[in-house]
This record gives C-alpha cells, structure tokens and sequence, in this order.
C-alpha cells in the first residue's frame, strides 16, 4: 500500500514540474495559487488585526482598572482596611503578577473655562502607575508624594482650555464633608485613545481621596502642663463627630470625656493611656483612629498611630499573568479575601467593551469561511482542468494496471503541492504586511471611532498554525470529489482520443 502511494506521490511531483512546458493548464495552475495565496494572506492579516486590536483595547480597560478588584461587598461602604497578610496571600497565588491597592471617588474639575464631572484615581507610591508613564504626552510623571499635581487627559484639558502648570480646581465627592474644593496644579497630561476612558478619569494624589472620603477618623491629641486635650475630625458632618474610649495600663478608665475641653492628669498613676475616637455617624462608618500617652521623666508624651483614614483604600488591584485564566483566577482570588469582600474581573466592570470585543471573532470566522470556500472552488476548477489535460495519461496508466485509487491519489497529491505553494506564498505576504504595519504603523485609525491611532496587529502562532492545519487538512479533503472525475476515465476512450 505505501509502495502504490509512493508510486502515486513519484507521479503527481513529475506532473508538477512538467506545469512550465503546459500550453493551457499552466494560467490555470497560477491563478489557483494565487487565489489560496491570497486568502491565506488575508486570514493572517484579519487574525492579527483582530487579536491585537482585543489585545491593546483590553490592555487600555485594564490600565485604568486591573484584571481583577478587590471590594467590600456592602454598597454602603465604599471601602476597605487594608491588610498585609490579605496582600502577601493575594501575591502569593499562581498566576497573580502584582497586587496594589487603589483610591477612587466621583469629583468635578473646573477652570475658568467650565467645568467637568470626573472619577478620580488617586495614586502614590504603592500603586499602579504604569499607564500614566506609558500614555503621558505632556508634561512628566508626578511622584504623587503629597504636592497637589494632577493628571488630565488630552480631551478634558482641551475642553476646558487648560495648559501645563494651570491652577486646577478639584472638587472632592463624599465623606462628612460633602463637598470640598482643592486647588492643584495640572502637572501632566495623557492620551490613551480610549475617548471613553479618556473624558472620565482624573489622576490626584492617593491622600487627597483619603482625607476627604470619610473613610477613618483622624484624632489630634495635645499635653500641655498635665492638662491633655483630644480631638477628632472626618467622622461625621454633625458637631458631635465622635465619642472617646480611654484606657489605663490596658484597663477601660472611668474618666469621663467629652470630644471638647481638657482633662486633668494629676489623678492618674498609670504610665500609659490609650485614646480611641470612634465616628457616632453610622452612615459613613469611619474606621476608628488611636492615639497612645506615655509617662517619662519629663510629663506625657503623646505617641500618635497616623489617622485611620490612611489604613484605607477602595479596594485591591489585582494583576494576572498574560497567560492567566480571568475566571480561575478569580475564584482563587475570592477563596483568599475575608468574608464580606467580593471580586470583580474587568469584563464584569466594563461587559459593553468586551461584548463588542467578542464580535470582532466573529468578523474572523465570515473571513476564514469564506476564504476557505473562494479557496476550495479555485482548487476544484483547477483540479478538474488538470484532470482534463491529463486524461490520455490516465488512460494508459489504467491500461498499463494502475487502479482508480492510485489515480485518484495522484491528483490529490498534486492539489497538496498546489496548496502548500498557495499557503508558503500566502503566509509570506501575509506575515510581511504584519510586520511592516506593526513596525512603521502606516495605516492609521480615527481614535474617537476606533480608540487607537493606527490598526493594532499581534500575531498569535499558535492559533494561526492551527487555523491553517485545519484549512489546509479541509481543502485536501474537499479534493477528494473533484478527484473522482478521474476514476471516470475510460482507457480504450482515452487512449483513442490521443490518437
């Protein structure tokens, strides 16, 4: 069986070669190849495009947010205690690449041109500032360590006539104060191309979010001759912002106080004093601040803890791997988190974005089906004019004992030569035309309609070389009936007509 398949594979590769002296199989031959060629190129080219344009889209959402946050599962409260355990657990997991945490909240900007509704992202040391470094047009990447700079987006600080250096009005949403202005300075300005994202972030500093959120009390504590006086802010919009817990040597005290006046302490023997202030206000459920007082040689000392609202954060930013799955991941994520804390990936946060992104597959599947079918017809027209030609050669191969299966078996062979020469020349152009797309970026893109400047392309191999294993093995096979029209050749008619 191999011996007759080597002897139909012999034939089908002296047939090839002899296409160069064919008087009118030849034309034929080349526009076959061609038409696989080109369908081959095409598939390569709509495959990259398609992929990286889901690749830099995702790669944008993903920078204004992360594949997975970490949030409190109370809607009524808007935050969450930081912990270094929860983070070292979060690191610690396969597939998490970093962990960090992030500060948002609603806010308005304005210049004297108008104004603007926001969301702001603070950001400091501890977060994610990738993107900011990556998109940044203007100006240089602020260090967000407590100076008042902002970053604008291209759109907004065009919109409200805003240029480098410009006092900005910030007005900061939420918290027991309501509303609070602060004046900053636009200290640089970034461009993604995704208008939508563009228009609604705002980045400031992480602390300015914290003081101003409500999110933890901030308790200020003052010695002055044995006479201590406590005071807390941030917990509620009420006069009475908080109630005091004192303990002596760890013991609960019976000292009575009041958030105002001050408090003797010659009474007391104890060499340390724990002040707790705890926000009244259930509404803002502010995380309680804690201040100590130490006896030395000189009188107390007041040893402050820093204000609670600095423990807090909107939540944790979660990375993946590139290779990660989005839904494993998460499920190790959420087994990892305290009760009351949820998880939610990037497609949950924007699931308009990644619908969307989901169809373009679709545009993929049209293209490669009908490729294969332009493909397939090309092959069977040219396959049954070499049949044609070659029909006196087939009937004295039959004459000489050769069966219809061998003969049917050259002629497939010879449309796997056609198609392996149509795939070589369709996937160098194809490759070429993704390479010089992807190192000059000659074609470009309206980035309001399409959200980047110039057609993305990232070549996914492993996709690719399935995809053509699939259409190469598929188009032989479709072969096969064209192929039968050979079995149809009579000898004693053929070998007549030669005559």
């Amino acid at each position: 069986m191999s011996h007759r398949s080597s002897l139909s594979r012999r034939i089908a590769k002296r047939l090839a070669g002899s296409h160069g002296k064919s008087t009118w199989s030849k034309p034929v031959v080349q526009i076959a190849t061609a038409g696989v060629a080109i369908g081959i190129a095409l598939i390569v080219i709509a495959t990259s495009i398609v992929h990286g344009f889901q690749s830099e889209v995702k790669e944008l959402v993903v920078g204004f947010g992360s594949d997975i946050q970490v949030l409190n599962g109370d809607w009524k409260d808007q935050k969450i205690l930081r912990s270094a355990s929860i983070e070292g657990d979060l690191r610690r997991l396969d597939n998490v690449q970093s962990v960090h945490p992030f500060f948002t909240s609603p806010g308005i900007v304005e210049s004297k041109s108008g104004l603007k509704g926001v969301v702001l992202k603070g950001m400091n040391s501890e977060t994610s500032n990738g993107m900011i470094e990556k998109f940044l047009v203007k100006g240089k990447v602020p260090r967000f360590d407590g100076k008042d700079t902002v970053v604008l987006s291209m759109e907004v600080a065009r919109r409200l006539e805003l240029k480098l250096h410009d006092p900005v009005t910030i007005y900061l949403i939420g918290g027991p104060t309501g509303i609070r202005p602060r004046t900053m300075v636009l200290g640089g300005i970034y461009r993604t191309g995704l208008i939508e994202y563009d228009e609604e972030f705002m980045f400031v500093p992480a602390h300015a979010i914290q003081s101003t959120a409500g999110w933890g009390m901030e308790l200020q504590v003052v010695v002055q001759e044995s006479q201590v006086e406590a005071r807390a802010f941030g917990g509620s919009r009420s006069p009475k912002v908080s109630w005091y817990e004192v303990h002596v040597d760890g013991r609960a005290s019976p000292l009575s106080w009041s958030s105002k006046g001050q408090h003797s302490l010659f009474d007391v023997q104890a060499s340390k004093i724990m002040i707790t202030a705890e926000s009244r206000d259930l509404e803002f459920n502010a995380l309680p601040d804690t201040a100590w007082l130490n006896r030395s040689e000189d009188g107390w000392v007041v040893l402050p803890s820093g204000a609670a609202w600095e423990n807090a954060a909107s939540g944790y930013e979660v990375y993946l791997e590139g290779d990660a799955d989005q839904w494993t991941s998460e499920a190790d994520v959420y087994a990892a988190l305290p009760l009351g804390w949820i998880t939610e990936t990037v497609t949950q946060q924007a699931p308009e974005m990644f619908t969307w992104l989901g169809m373009l597959d679709l545009n993929v599947e049209i293209i490669i089906g009908l490729m294969v079918l332009i493909s397939i017809i090309n092959m069977t027209s040219a396959l049954l004019i070499l049949i044609l030609e070659r029909r006196p050669m087939v009937g004295m191969l039959k004459a000489l004992g050769m069966s219809d299966n061998q003969v049917l078996r050259i002629f497939l062979w010879q449309a796997a030569r056609i198609l392996s020469k149509g795939f070589w020349i369709g996937n160098a152009l194809g490759l070429a035309l993704v390479y010089l797309q992807r190192t000059t970026g000659i074609i470009g893109l309206n980035p309001e309609a399409y959200y980047l400047s110039e057609v993305p392309v990232q070549l996914n191999v492993g996709f690719l070389l399935s995809v053509e294993a699939l259409i190469f093995a598929l188009c032989v096979a479709m072969m096969f009936f064209p192929a039968l029209a050979s079995t149809r050749i009579r000898p004693a008619e053929a070998l007549r007509v030669n005559r």
